[in-house]
């Protein structure tokens, strides 16, 4: 099929699901890509209740191909932390199997694969759409995958787990069982092995020529040595069993049986949900929401290795870089998982990337800084100087005598241009500047000093550049990466590859602070009037002919434009982010994310995505949903945290009547927090519960984003009236104790 045909395609999908409104229908795709706004985004803020779900999810197919052979995605899965992964094509219908393809130096190879086949004429399992159902993980977050597949008049459901018990968690053998869920007796059963190993049958293990274990069977299959074959007969009530090993293992002992198979499954499921029970307890009314955050921390215990957070698992990508696997590390810090948090410091501090020097000290550097604030622990900083001091040295003595920037160093990872870069220069002020603070609380007055004094040169420096950099003839005014006449004004940014990775690299800019008010709006203008957006996410085209990154979206760069956004009070905008992320930067019910995925789809049964999973791609999400309900910020701009605000940016309907919206362990820079607010709107109230963190902030607020046509009319606590401000907000500031908010609401 042409893309131009697909495209109508989808125009006609849209037009007929599209519900009678006032509002005009959707802009197609064609229509989508070609204008300088983000047209779909701003037809979400016009929608009765704003952004949401289901208004994004039906704009375009799934998110669901890969550049291998076997094309669905694949599901990495692990034990958490583990340092081997496996890999599950997520249609079911293989594990561990090479890409096969041009592209087979992205992926990782194992020592065997294994192909399901269905019936006697070998159909693949998971191949047909329309016979498929899932994949889904159980209790819609926990890595137990589970699929179904329709052959002739019988159902046959698939379910696929790694174990998290030693011994074997340490080789991610996938545990695989086949069950007829209804239909006649017996369905042929066939799993089809590649690689070059040559395979000897050990009891109910095949093993290499070593006598390592790289499949284990149930009972049932027959092996065929000759054709690399694996048969059996699937009965009603006797479900077949298989191990398939990611790494050469022991032999194992004793049989796979259902026994054993229900054991290591119930472990599995617990030992994730310890996990989970570990985090933050947010639970909003929107059910989609809470599987996606509980997966997306998973993915990442799952792309992690021991105390390395890498960028993703399985592929070319499961590497380390500071910026990207930073925001993986603050987004579990900010879920709960502090100690991890901590632990993963360590080796992004190591890191070294020719090139890109100063980048990555200003981004070791605050994330050093945000950790401290979080977890208020001065050991963690002293231990550590032998990885943040060179990075402040590095910064102090780099500085240039005659303009007092960072000397000339690539553009960005992919574009080796050197510059006088912004970004560099601005995050490596924010992180002398946030080091200090860090310094000064932990008592290290002297050196807090020097690095405060040697941050506010070098801002003035920084502002200096920007006066000599800034393009006001242009509207809205262009704001360069590149500084000093390097980088000319984009008339659309994803004309060309310089557009794009300029809408890549200035939200680093954005969240450095380094800008006054009159620039950080020129840049969200530029965002949203120059074709960097799309359902609120970053837009990217690589014009590269890279997979996937050809019009697309990078969702991951939009994490501290979506922060901008929030600090700025524009929740809604936001909101238009979380929910294009939710329903068009995930995987449907597994929420697999991938550094670049395209908004056109390949045929009408989904879109390619790039060497997923990817841990940014996850903290974005985690970050946006965090602040929803509850933000800690540094307004005073002094390194120091100060601000507390609940609940600011939540969507209009989660305090709809009869829902509750919890936030309990929260961390915070002031220490955890708890936030429950019960809407009872029929009654005319909405009640809050509140426990404080222990640490005071200068200023704590909440507000209440009441669905529309609801007002709050007063509030009180105990006998205490609240003034009510602006956008029923509430000043809760100098409070200490839990303390109940009984808000009385009417329609108006």
């Amino acid at each position: 099929m042409r893309i131009s045909q697909l495209l109508r395609g989808v125009a006609i999908l849209i037009f007929l699901v599209a519900p009678e409104s006032a509002e005009p229908a959707a802009p197609d795709l064609k229509e989508a890509l070609a204008s300088k706004r983000d047209l779909w985004g701003e037809l979400s803020l016009r929608q009765p209740g704003g952004p949401s779900y289901e208004f994004f999810e039906k704009l375009l197919p799934p998110l669901r191909y890969v550049n291998c052979k076997f094309r669905d995605y694949p599901l990495a899965l692990s034990a958490p932390l583990g340092a081997i992964k496996a890999r599950l094509v997520s249609n079911g219908s293989a594990v561990n199997v090479a890409c096969g393809t041009d592209a087979a130096i992205y992926w990782h190879a194992y020592p065997l694969g294994v192909t399901f086949h269905v019936g006697d004429r070998d159909e693949v399992y998971g191949s047909s759409d329309a016979q498929r159902r899932g994949p889904n993980f159980e209790r819609g977050y926990l890595p137990i995958v589970q699929t179904s597949y329709q052959h002739e008049d019988s159902q046959i459901a698939e379910e696929a787990f790694v174990p998290v018990d030693a011994p074997f968690s340490d080789h991610a053998p996938v545990f695989v069982r086949f069950s007829l869920a209804e239909g006649k007796s017996p369905v042929a059963i066939t799993a089809t092995l590649e690689g070059n190993t040559s395979l000897q049958s050990h009891g109910q293990a095949l093993c290499d020529a070593a006598g390592h274990a790289l499949l284990w069977l149930g009972n049932g299959w027959e092996w065929n040595a000759g054709q690399k074959r694996l048969t059996a007969r699937l009965n009603a009530g006797s479900p077949l069993l298989l191990a398939v090993f990611s790494d050469a293992a022991p032999a194992p002992t004793g049989n796979l049986d259902e026994a054993m198979y229900d054991k290591l499954r119930s472990d599995c499921a617990a030992e994730w949900e310890r996990w989970i029970g570990r985090c933050a307890a947010i639970d909003v009314p929107e059910e989609i929401v809470d599987r996606a955050w509980k997966s997306a921390v998973i993915a990442d215990l799952m792309i992690a290795v021991g105390d390395r957070m890498y960028y993703s698992a399985g592929n070319a990508y499961q590497d380390l870089w500071v910026a990207e696997n930073g925001d993986a590390v603050r987004s579990l810090m900010v879920f709960g998982l502090l100690d991890n948090a901590k632990q993963m410091t360590g080796p992004l501090l190591r890191i070294k990337q020719s090139g890109l020097d100063y980048h990555n000290a200003a981004m070791k550097l605050q994330l050093m800084a945000h950790v401290y604030w979080v977890t208020r622990d001065p050991d963690f900083v002293r231990a550590r100087r032998d990885l943040w001091q060179p990075e402040v040295d590095r910064i102090l003595n780099g500085r240039q005598k005659d303009n007092g920037l960072l000397p000339k160093e690539n553009y960005c990872g992919d574009i080796l241009t050197q510059v006088y870069s912004l970004s560099s220069n601005a995050n490596s002020w924010r992180g002398l500047r946030d080091m200090a603070a860090v310094l000064s609380d932990v008592g290290q007055t002297e050196e807090a000093k020097r690095l405060f004094a040697s941050a506010a040169e070098f801002h003035a420096a920084i502002v200096a550049a920007l006066e000599k950099s800034v393009r006001t003839d242009f509207k809205p005014p262009f704001i360069p990466v590149a500084l000093f006449g390097a980088e000319q004004p984009y008339e659309a940014l994803t004309e060309t590859k310089m557009g794009t990775y300029w809408g890549l690299m200035i939200p680093f800019v954005l969240g450095s602070g380094v800008l006054d008010e009159a620039q950080t709006q020129a840049v969200v203008d530029y965002f949203q009037t120059r074709g960097a957006l799309c359902m609120g996410m970053v837009r990217i085209h690589q014009h590269s002919g890279l997979f996937a990154n050809e019009n697309g979206v990078d969702d991951l760069y939009t994490l501290r434009y979506s922060e901008t956004l929030l600090q700025h009070d524009e929740a809604d905008r936001a909101l238009v982010g979380f929910y294009g992320k939710l329903a068009q930067g995930f995987t449907r019910n597994t929420f697999v994310g991938a550094e670049g995925s395209s908004l056109v789809p390949l045929d009408s049964g989904g879109r390619p995505m790039y060497l997923p999973p990817n841990a940014g791609s996850n903290s974005y999400f985690l970050h946006t949903l965090r602040e929803t309900v509850v933000q800690d910020d540094m307004v005073d701009g002094n390194g120091v945290p100060d601000t507390l605000r609940l609940l600011f940016a939540t969507p209009r309907a989660w305090l709809g009547d009869g829902k509750t919206i919890r936030a309990e362990r929260a961390p915070t820079a002031f220490g955890l927090v708890s936030v429950v607010a019960h809407s009872d709107l029929s009654h005319g109230q909405v009640i809050v519960e509140i426990s404080p963190p222990p640490r005071a902030a200068r200023l704590v607020q909440m507000r209440l984003r009441l669905p529309e046509g609801w007002a709050v009319s007063s509030a009180r606590i105990g006998d205490e009236k609240l003034e009510v401000g602006a956008n029923a907000t509430f000043d809760l500031t100098s409070r200490r104790h839990p303390f109940t908010v009984y808000v009385a609401v009417e329609r108006r």
